[in-house]
């Protein structure tokens, strides 16, 4: 159902992107197919184009994890007086180095919904998590068309048949898609932080 809501709004072309990039980023826990999407379509994508598209795309996606930290911020309404005290401790404790983690999740394939569901809760301040949150997808939105794009246009010089380079593109970025499904970020990140 999601692919064909992707598809529907890929004809609008801008405003289409923008929307793939929110409806994607405002469901809890599912954030990759508007990369997918953008990886795929960075094949037919100009310099000035890949560039616009990367910023609509992370303005949607951060817009979309403004309704996340909305969530958390609604669910605080039913906690208890003495959690509500315990997370302002929280909100204090990440005031300091929260953005920079912010940012971390924002900008990798870790499941970012995690950090920011609590955060909402806490009411960590808005205006800096919507920073952190758009640089971060400024940079992975940037990073997954200009790679895309420089795989494809590889392709294309070595196997000299545009129909068979997007289809081996295709194929390439399905495998990928498959491989970041199944590595586990959240091991990973965990072992990466104690060193």
């Amino acid at each position: 159902m999601l692919e064909e809501i992707l598809s529907y709004f890929a004809k609008y072309q801008y405003p289409g992107i923008f929307l793939i990039s929110l409806i994607s980023n405002s469901i809890p826990f599912v954030g990759v197919p508007y990369l997918n999407f953008l990886l795929i379509i960075s094949s037919f994508l100009s310099f000035e184009d890949a560039v616009l598209i990367a910023l609509i795309s992370a303005l949607g996606a951060s817009l979309g994890k403004v309704i996340i930290y909305s969530i958390g911020a609604s669910m605080r309404l039913t906690l208890s007086k003495k959690t509500k005290e315990n997370l302002q401790f929280f909100e204090k404790i990440f005031k300091k180095w929260g953005i920079f983690a912010i940012f971390l999740f924002a900008a990798s394939p870790l499941p970012d919904d995690v950090l920011y569901i609590p955060l909402g809760m806490a009411k960590y301040k808005l205006f800096y998590y919507f920073i952190a949150v758009f640089s971060g997808k400024v940079l992975v939105t940037s990073y997954v068309i200009l790679m895309g794009k420089f795989t494809s246009d590889l392709m294309r010089e070595i196997i000299d048949n545009y129909v068979l380079s997007f289809l081996l593109f295709f194929a390439l970025t399905i495998l990928l898609t498959i491989v970041v499904i199944k590595i586990d970020w959240k091991s990973l990140f965990e072992k990466y932080y104690k060193v």
